[in-house]
Formats: C-alpha cells, sequence, structure tokens
C-alpha cells in the first residue's frame, strides 16, 4: 500500500511539489485532473518504482529546468522510496497500473496487434507463475545461443586438426592404438612397393595421329571458268568496275545487286531499266553457271576452315605432346619403340601456313570466278611440305599401335595390389595418431563437453517447455472465459475466442481471434489490408478500450498476489457510452475489493462522483485529491471537496453558461466544456427512462429516429450543432482539444442555444 507521495521535483509538470497539508492515502483514492496536468507522469512515476527502471523518469525530467529528477515515496512499512541521480533505492512490485502505456503495450497501439502485444500480453494472461517459466525458457535458449557459438569456435579448433575428407564425427571416434607408430611404418612401406604398379594401371596407352586430308579438287577450281559468258558482256563489266574503283568486290557487289533489279526498275532510282546494254550485260555475264561456281567456291573454303581449324590442328600437337610424355614414362616399365614424326614441334605453322595460302587463293577466286587462278609458289611449297608430313604419319601410326600392344601385355602382367586402399589405411592410421596427441585430446574433450553441456541445456528446455504449456493451457481457457464474462457485462457485441499461444522467434506469446456474430476475425497487424476483416477495422475505438480494460481486470482477478495489489485506473473508460461507463464503475469497485488498495485518475468529475457516492457506506476508506496548476510550470497535488464541486453540478454549470452569455463571466475552454453535460442533464431529467445512459450523440440519434412526435424533435437541430461544435473541445473525441482556438463570438453564440433549449433564454 502507498501511504503518501512526500514529494517530486523535475519530473514533467512537477517542478517542485512536496505534501505540506496533504493527508495520506486511503483505501480508495480519487484523483482528479484536467489534461494535461500530470496523471500520465504519476502513472509513469509508479510504473517505475514497479520495476526500479528510472529510465522512463530520466527521460520525462522537466524541460528548461536542467536539475536531475528527485521522487520521495511513503510505503505502508514507514519506509520511503526514493529515485535520485537516476536510480531507486528500491520497489514495490505491487502495482497493476491501468492506462494509455498497459494498453499500448499489451493489448494494441493505433488500430493494429503486433508480436510485441501479443508477447507482453502472454506475460499479462500467465501471470507469475507462466512468466518465470517463460523467463526460464528465455534464458534456456539464450544460454543455448552462446553455448552454439562456443561449440562452433571449439569445432574450429579441432577442424584445423582434421585431415581433408575426413569428419570430425568419425576423427572423435577414433580409438588409441599403442602400435600405432609400427602399423605407420609397415603401410608406408607397402605403399612404396605397390605405388609403381598402380602407376603403370592407371596410365594410358598412346594415341593415333590423325591429319586432315587436303582436297584434290583445290587447283583445278582455280582454274575452272565459264566459256559461253560473252566476251562483251565481261568487257562491259570491267569497265563499270574500273569505273566505280569497286575493285576486288566489284563483282560480287554488282552480282548480287542485279538481284534488286525488280520490275524493269533501278533500285536506286526507280527508273526503267528496259532495253538498257549495261543491264543486259550484267543478266548474260552473272547466269546460273556463275552462281554455281561461286558456290562451289564458298563450299570449298569452308572445308577447309572446318579441317584446318584452330581446334583441330590443336589436337593434333595436343597428341604428339602426350604421346612424346607417354613414351618418356613407359620406357621406364617395358621395351617399345616410340613413335618418330619429322619437324613435329613445326606441324602447327606447316598447318596453318597451309591454311592461310589456300585461304588466299580461294578469296581471289572469289572477287573474280570467271578468271583462272594460278598456284602461286607459297602454296606449292606449303602444299609439297603437307604432303610429305601426310605421308610420314602412316609409319607413326603404325609404331602407336606396336607399342599399344606392348603396353597392353604390360598392363596384364601387373599384379593386383590397389594403391588407394593401401593410401586410404594410411591416412587412417595418421589420423588415428593425431587424434590422441595432446593438443587435440585437449580440444576434441573441450568440443565434446561443450556438445554434452548443449543438449543438456536442450533436454531442460524441452522440460520446462512441457510444463509451461500445459500450464498455460489450463489457466488460457480460464482468463478466456473471464475475458468473454466480462465482455458480456459491457455489452460488448463480440466476444474473444481460439486463444492460443506459441513461440515465434523463440519467444513465448500469445494470439486469439475476436468473435463477432459467431464469425471468427483474426488480429491481422498493421499491414492488413483494409479489404479483410481484422483486429483494426471490425472493432469500434470504445470496444478496443473496453477488450483493453477487460484484459486488465481479468489479469488482476487471476492475479495470486491480488490481495497485495495496489489497483491504479488513469481515465479507464475513454470512448465509452454511459452504459459501459457505468460499468466501468461497478467493475472498479468490484475489483478494487479484491486489492490492497484503488487508484484512479480522471478528468471526468462526474465519473469520480460515481465512484465516490458508491463508497457512501465506507466514507472512512475514501480520499479525493485533485491536481492544481500552480503558476504556469508547476503542478501540486492537494485535497478536493468533491461534494461541494460537483454537486448540483446541473445548476452550477447551468449558472455558469448563464453568467457568460450575459456578463461575459468564466474561463472559455471550462465553459465550452459545459455545455454538452448541461444538455444531457436536461435530457436525462425530461427523459430518465430514455436517456439514462446515453451521451449526447445518442440522444441525438434517438430523437431522430423517433420522428416529429418526439418532445426534443423541433431543437434537434440545434441539440446535434452543439454537439459537432464541443467536439472540437473534449478529450475523448479530440487528443489535441487542448490546443483547439475557442473564438468568444461562437462560443457565445452556441452558449445561447443551450440555454434556449434548457428554457433559460
Amino acid at each position: 500500500m502507498l501511504r503518501k507521495i512526500i514529494s517530486i521535483k523535475n519530473v514533467g509538470r512537477f517542478l517542485n511539489y512536496d505534501t505540506i497539508g496533504i493527508g495520506a492515502f486511503n483505501r480508495y483514492n480519487l484523483i482528479f485532473g484536467e489534461n494535461g496536468r500530470g496523471k500520465t507522469t504519476l502513472c509513469a512515476i509508479l510504473r517505475s518504482l514497479r520495476s526500479g527502471d528510472a529510465t522512463s523518469i530520466l527521460g520525462r525530467a522537466t524541460l528548461g529546468n536542467g536539475d536531475m529528477p528527485e521522487i520521495k515515496i511513503l510505503l505502508e512499512d514507514g519506509s520511503v522510496a526514493i529515485c535520485g541521480g537516476g536510480v531507486w533505492n528500491t520497489t514495490f512490485p505491487y502495482l497493476a497500473i491501468y492506462d494509455s502505456t498497459f494498453v499500448s503495450e499489451n493489448v494494441y497501439s493505433g488500430d493494429s496487434v503486433d508480436i510485441g502485444h501479443k508477447r507482453n500480453l502472454y506475460k499479462v494472461i500467465v501471470g507469475k507463475e507462466g512468466v518465470d517459466l517463460a523467463r526460464q525458457i528465455a534464458d534456456l535458449d539464450m544460454a543455448t545461443r552462446e553455448k552454439s557459438t562456443e561449440i562452433r569456435m571449439k569445432q574450429s579448433a579441432v577442424q584445423a586438426l582434421v585431415s581433408k575428407g575426413t569428419t570430425i564425427e568419425s576423427f572423435l571416434r577414433l580409438p588409441e592404438d599403442a602400435a600405432i607408430d609400427v602399423k605407420i611404418a609397415e603401410k608406408e612401406g607397402e605403399l612404396a612397393a605397390v605405388k609403381k604398379v598402380d602407376q603403370i594401371k592407371a596410365r594410358a596407352g598412346l594415341s593415333d595421329l590423325a591429319l586432315p586430308a587436303f582436297p584434290a579438287s583445290f587447283g583445278t577450281l582455280l582454274d575452272k571458268t565459264i566459256e559461253d559468258v560473252a566476251k562483251e558482256a565481261g568487257l562491259r563489266i570491267a569497265a563499270q568496275i574500273e569505273k566505280h574503283g569497286m575493285r576486288d568486290r566489284g563483282e560480287s557487289w554488282l552480282s548480287e545487286g542485279l538481284g534488286y533489279a525488280r520490275e524493269d526498275a533501278c533500285p536506286f532510282c526507280g527508273q526503267s531499266v528496259r532495253g538498257v546494254v549495261l543491264i543486259a550485260a550484267y543478266e548474260s555475264y552473272f547466269g546460273a553457271a556463275y552462281d554455281g561456281l561461286r558456290t562451289e567456291i564458298t563450299s570449298l573454303r569452308g572445308w577447309i576452315d572446318t579441317d584446318f581449324s584452330d581446334r583441330k590442328i590443336a589436337e593434333i600437337e595436343r597428341v604428339l605432346d602426350q604421346n612424346t610424355s607417354g613414351v618418356e614414362f613407359w620406357a621406364g616399365y617395358c621395351e617399345i619403340t616410340g613413335p618418330a614424326l619429322a619437324d613435329a614441334e613445326g606441324i602447327g605453322d606447316l598447318l596453318r601456313g597451309l591454311r592461310r595460302v589456300a585461304r588466299s587463293l580461294l578469296d581471289r577466286k572469289a572477287s573474280a570466278p570467271l578468271d583462272r587462278i594460278s598456284l602461286d609458289p607459297s602454296f606449292a611449297a606449303a602444299h609439297a611440305a603437307f604432303v610429305v608430313t601426310l605421308k610420314n604419319a602412316t609409319p607413326y601410326n603404325e609404331a602407336v599401335r606396336a607399342a599399344n600392344t606392348v603396353i597392353a601385355a604390360k598392363k596384364v602382367a601387373t599384379g593386383t595390389s590397389d594403391l588407394r586402399t593401401v593410401e586410404s589405411a594410411l591416412f587412417g592410421l595418421r589420423a588415428t595418431k593425431k587424434r590422441h596427441e595432446p593438443e587435440a585430446k585437449t580440444a576434441c574433450l573441450a568440443y565434446q563437453t561443450a556438445q554434452d553441456e548443449k543438449k543438456a541445456l536442450e533436454e531442460k528446455k524441452a522440460t520446462v517447455k512441457v510444463k509451461l504449456d500445459e500450464y498455460t493451457e489450463k489457466v488460457i481457457r480460464v482468463y478466456e472465459r473471464t475475458i468473454n464474462r466480462l465482455l458480456d457485462d459491457f455489452h460488448a457485441g463480440f466476444r474473444i475466442t481460439e486463444t492460443t499461444h506459441g513461440y515465434p522467434g523463440g519467444i513465448a506469446s500469445s494470439s486469439y481471434q475476436i468473435l463477432i456474430n459467431d464469425v471468427p476475425v483474426e488480429l491481422g497487424d498493421s499491414s492488413s489490408p483494409l479489404a479483410n476483416p481484422s483486429f483494426k477495422n471490425t472493432l469500434s475505438s470504445g470496444d478496443k478500450s473496453t477488450l483493453a480494460l477487460a484484459f486488465f481486470l481479468a489479469r488482476l482477478e487471476h492475479d495470486p498476489e491480488k490481495a497485495n495489489q495496489v489497483a491504479v485506473f488513469d481515465d479507464p473508460f475513454n470512448s465509452q457510452d454511459g452504459f459501459r461507463k457505468e460499468q466501468t464503475v461497478q467493475k472498479i469497485m468490484k475489483y478494487g475489493d479484491l486489492c490492497r488498495q484503488v487508484i484512479v485518475l480522471s478528468h471526468d468529475q462526474v465519473f469520480l462522483k460515481r465512484i465516490w457516492d458508491r463508497l457512501t457506506a465506507r466514507a472512512s476508506e475514501r480520499k479525493c485529491l485533485r491536481l492544481d496548476r500552480i503558476g504556469v510550470r508547476d503542478t501540486t497535488i492537494s485535497e478536493w471537496d468533491i461534494e461541494e464541486t460537483t454537486q448540483p453540478e446541473f445548476a452550477a454549470n447551468r449558472k455558469a453558461l448563464a453568467a457568460y452569455y450575459n456578463a461575459g463571466e468564466g474561463v472559455p475552454r471550462e465553459i465550452v466544456r459545459k455545455l454538452r453535460p448541461v444538455l444531457e442533464t436536461f435530457c436525462r431529467t425530461i427523459r430518465p427512462e430514455e436517456f439514462a445512459s446515453e451521451m449526447l450523440g445518442g440522444i441525438v440519434r434517438r430523437v431522430r429516429d423517433a420522428g416529429p412526435s418526439h418532445v426534443f424533435y423541433n431543437v434537434v437541430d440545434n441539440m446535434d450543432e452543439i454537439n459537432v461544435y464541443t467536439r472540437r473541445y473534449h478529450h475523448g473525441d479530440n487528443p489535441n482539444a487542448d490546443q483547439e482556438q475557442i473564438s468568444d463570438g461562437e462560443l457565445h453564440g452556441f452558449a445561447k442555444k443551450t440555454l434556449a433549449i434548457i428554457g433559460c433564454c
């Protein structure tokens, strides 16, 4: 139980508050404060006292002052909880606080529920026992991750000792062998004996040399022409090529261009070419025989490009190199006569040279197909050298085949010992020796110990998780039933269902569905599309506020320590209609009786008066305080006479409106907030059975639905205008109500309308 707030200095609105003249707290404490006077700050102070974390207090240090926050709170046992220098000297864990922070941390923020809310709500549902089990799981999970990091480090140390091709697991299982050195020496001797045999079995034989054949028709094609082409046409074409400087490409260009002359029209100018002597000469010259000759030239060139390509030449050179290397190897194991080829090193250059001169001749022939091209000396020399090499290839390949016969016999005669088997056995023996050297023993033991420790942590975590799952499943059903009972009491029109728990991200969390009209709706999150039903678009602001309050009250009901708790409520009726506000009063009374102490903070005097009146039979246990402004920057806590302030509220408000309208008396912001209460009280007085729990907006709707027969129908438009006007200045309708500008003329007009409706103007 809290006995007294002794002092608050340099925290938010509390610049220099002390408790002079203020009595001790009672069992039930009602604290009135206008918005912005420090109610939220008081809740933050109490929440900080509960946890011992002063971070939030430092964040609320009074701006423009520079001094550190300082707080003193007298506890029931006579000790003083002090926050100074950014730390508390003690904690007071028995504080259950319902405020906007509770809602935003545990239920929803904005319009959505995220994973953080689900995790925090889980803690609310399962209570201290469940939270302790969940904390064990979280601690074990963290210890497991840390152990995994340790294992990876120790694994690296072992891995550095393990030879390639051996797994750490097989390395760890290698048994110690006292005779390992003798066994290694024996196996090394065996390996030396079989190594050469294995090389013989694995080594390939020699390869035949495959040289390309050079086309015999090469010279014939170069000499080929077409006798029936008119000489005159040839002369004309030669003159045209010379005139236009077409050189070697002239005939090809003219032959191709002739194909574009269509319908007796020139492809350049479009004029008729019918009867043109030069065109007739082209047609005569470039006939079918000409095209066939050109095709033959092109085909032969392609054949040479393929059979004498760089890739084919490289293959020939590679065969020669491999055979030379093979002869050197096999000469050490058997009697063979290696194949020989004169000028083998220059064979690549020979083939490339022949290809080059052949291409050159074919290119000349292609540029003037009807000309006879003579075989020049460079071609003759290259071709002759090629013919010699081609002849030499025959005895070369005969020698290859003879050598391969000897090599095959040698392979058959080779013993059956397998090199890989012997090498593998020696590899294993050396690994066994290394496994039991001092450095490896130490590294392996550390690695295995860390693995065993991780396994023990995982087994313990699994055991605690089973225990938590069983406990949560039992608690969560009871909690769900309590929530739904409370929602029914508030006439919420919806329920929660399918309350479950899980471990997303390795952290325990809870979830549930909203049941509306027997249709389950998923919670969704901030990214849920508005087109799909979810928490943010199926519940009104009042419904969400009611759900949050139900969660808090259910937590109190199932708290095994509730008899020691101080229950704190900060404006618990936001966005609630009259009925739900009355239910909130009843719940505060009911659940307050289960707790050690109750503190209710509110900006609504009528709400606090309802609680006060319910405590008439327990007058000695109730107390009223208020937060008052001192100057511009400071707030103090003072005794509050709630009876004098609120009775009779209607008469006092009516009198204040009349004074403002007639004489301009009163504070405009206080006057504007009296308009709606005056009208609501007036309507409830006239029709108590109809408007007992209705706010002004609900009254307007009921009158409009009733139609002209209703007693208030003739003034309903003015009532609606007043309702719309005052929304700007009420915190429940506008979070920025305190910053809204007030026009004196506008307020004067609405004060007149209000007084006219109640018959005072």
